[in-house]
């Protein structure tokens, strides 16, 4: 399934298109996408519908549609 991960930060910001599974991490998702956007992992999380989601909860539990579309947030924006 696609995803679209809209990365408001680092020096490539923008939207990248990525290919998951349903039973793929948020964690393992962040960390693609983080070597994609060239971000230190540790300083950001993935929010979907305003909601910050947890690394160790997969796509599938997350009920993350086909098509969906991500943030990946500064934790100092989002006060994390």
């Amino acid at each position: 399934m696609k995803l679209f991960i809209q990365a408001p930060i680092g020096p490539q910001t923008g939207l990248a298109e990525i290919d998951v599974l349903p039973d793929h991490t948020i964690g393992e998702i962040k960390q693609q996408v983080c070597t994609s956007f060239g971000v230190d992992q540790t300083t950001v999380a993935l929010m979907y519908g305003g909601v910050l989601l947890d690394d160790s909860m997969t796509v599938a539990k997350a009920g993350i549609p086909e098509n969906a579309q991500l943030a990946l947030m500064p934790y100092s924006i989002i006060g994390g």
